[in-house]
């Protein structure tokens, strides 16, 4: 039944999607306090060839694949001493991830979930940090106010690409970067790039990296499922699998059958 819910809902339109995600993720940020839960991504590992796993501080292992989607994404651009904008900032760990061990002098992550926002001024406090309330269509900054945009795994949520698009452009100071991250149906691919070549934007690289996520969600499925069968209630349970796409979940299975593909990409404006 979840799984048929979620196919249909994946077709829906995406002023319809970007209505229905919000309360999904308020009652998310309200149901679950605790500072533990910090990402939710589906993760990147390095496939055979690639670079080792980064390292990182002890309290921050249990986090590793959430992690390193971030790091996958900024590890091209330099980041420190600059001011860096996360939309679609969710529970803070990606924003806290970056400001701690990639220096910037400021960074900020703006979300549509008044709780996810309230929970994350509640959870952090690292000097230069910061979150706010914001819709991604409709940025509540000044223009040429940051010098990189990064959006991970939140763009399918949104009712109009372009119009978030034209937020980055905004947004941006001139030769600033846009850092960028999110899956689409193969279907859907084509349309998702014609967006972004319209949005003025300079390609710099594009990268498909669907193996490393369902490499990510092979290695973190037994931490996933157990804090699933710990922590969730009951009737949620099948929700939390999909939603989080542990193994035999209907993401993690077109992922693995290729009717979704996960992208990554750097621009500069």
């Amino acid at each position: 039944m979840m799984e048929n819910f979620l196919s249909m809902f994946s077709r829906t339109s995406p002023k319809l999607r970007s209505i229905i995600f919000k309360p999904l993720y308020q009652f998310m940020a309200r149901s679950y306090q605790k500072s533990d839960w910090k990402f939710m991504n589906y993760g990147y590992a390095p496939v055979s060839g690639e670079y080792q796993d980064i390292s990182l501080d002890e309290a921050d292992i249990d986090n590793r694949f959430g992690i390193q989607l971030y790091d996958h994404c900024a590890e091209h651009i330099d980041l420190r001493d600059l001011k860096v904008l996360e939309v679609g900032s969710g529970r803070g760990g990606g924003a806290d991830y970056i400001k701690r061990y990639l220096e910037p002098e400021e960074m900020v992550g703006v979300d549509f979930s008044e709780e996810a926002v309230r929970l994350c001024n509640e959870n952090y406090d690292v000097n230069g940090l910061s979150f706010k309330i914001g819709n991604a269509e409709s940025l509540p900054f000044r223009d040429s106010s940051f010098d990189v945009v990064i959006n991970v795994e939140s763009s399918h949520c949104y009712s109009s690409m372009d119009a978030f698009l034209a937020q980055v452009q905004r947004v941006l100071r001139e030769d600033g970067y846009f850092l960028y991250a999110d899956f689409r149906r193969k279907e859907d691919v084509d349309i998702l790039r014609k967006s972004l070549t319209n949005s003025g934007l300079r390609l710099i690289k594009e990268t498909d990296i669907t193996r490393n996520i369902i490499e990510a969600l092979n290695l973190d499925n037994e931490r996933k499922t157990a804090l699933i069968k710990e922590r969730a209630p009951k009737p949620l349970a099948g929700f939390f699998h999909q939603f989080s796409g542990t193994n035999g979940s209907l993401i993690y299975d077109r992922f693995f059958k290729g009717e979704t593909i996960y992208l990554s990409f750097v621009f500069q404006k």
